[in-house]
């Protein structure tokens, strides 16, 4: 966990301090960075998003009002700019499957429930991928980065009512579209009722 932005170093950044530029960007680069691996499960998508962001932060750094958290507004800017891309490319974000591999084989499992496993979380990312952009940047900035809903309105610019009605909508619809999926395709090795012998 890194620490918080001092809007004391926010305010020497915007004042051309070279080195309070550096501090903010090794404060939060990491978190910044998973948030947008997390939306673009890409690391050349994720490294472009991080780009940009720092680049519309520091270019409107002198006119931030202080208040909130530096990361929150860092993490609107990454969101906006992956709600711009999908609503753009309108493209189904594709998981690749070592984002869902699963952990290492505990004594009690099998090499199947390992597969069960990835089956499982492969459908749930897939399910993901199919929401709409902005239900899915709320369920991944409160899944994957562990935002409050009061946050994610904030990032997302909408009310906090809103921002709960996505979380509910999405669970459901990625709960319906995760089971039909895992439904459609029979569990590796293993035979289905209907092809006994």
């Amino acid at each position: 966990m890194t620490a918080a932005v001092a809007w004391e170093t926010v305010k020497r950044a915007a004042g051309g301090d070279s080195a309070a530029r550096q501090s903010l960007v090794e404060t939060t680069l990491d978190n910044l960075w998973g948030l947008a691996m997390r939306m673009t499960r890409r690391p050349d998508d994720a490294d472009d998003i991080v780009q940009e962001t720092y680049a519309r932060a520091f270019a409107t750094l002198s006119g931030l009002q202080p208040n909130g958290r530096f990361e929150g507004y860092l993490a609107r800017i990454a969101t906006n700019l992956m709600l711009e891309r999908w609503r753009r490319k309108q493209a189904r974000a594709e998981i690749p499957d070592d984002t869902v591999a699963p952990q290492a084989l505990e004594p009690w499992q099998t090499v199947s429930d390992l597969e069960d496993e990835r089956r499982r979380l492969a459908a749930i990312w897939k399910a993901v991928s199919r929401l709409a952009p902005e239900p899915r940047a709320a369920i991944l900035l409160y899944y994957a980065q562990s935002q409050s809903c009061d946050e994610i309105g904030r990032i997302l610019d909408v009310p906090l009512g809103t921002v709960k009605t996505w979380l509910h909508r999405a669970r459901n619809q990625v709960r319906h579209d995760a089971e039909a999926l895992l439904a459609s395709e029979p569990a590796a090795g293993r035979m289905n009722m209907g092809d006994a012998p």
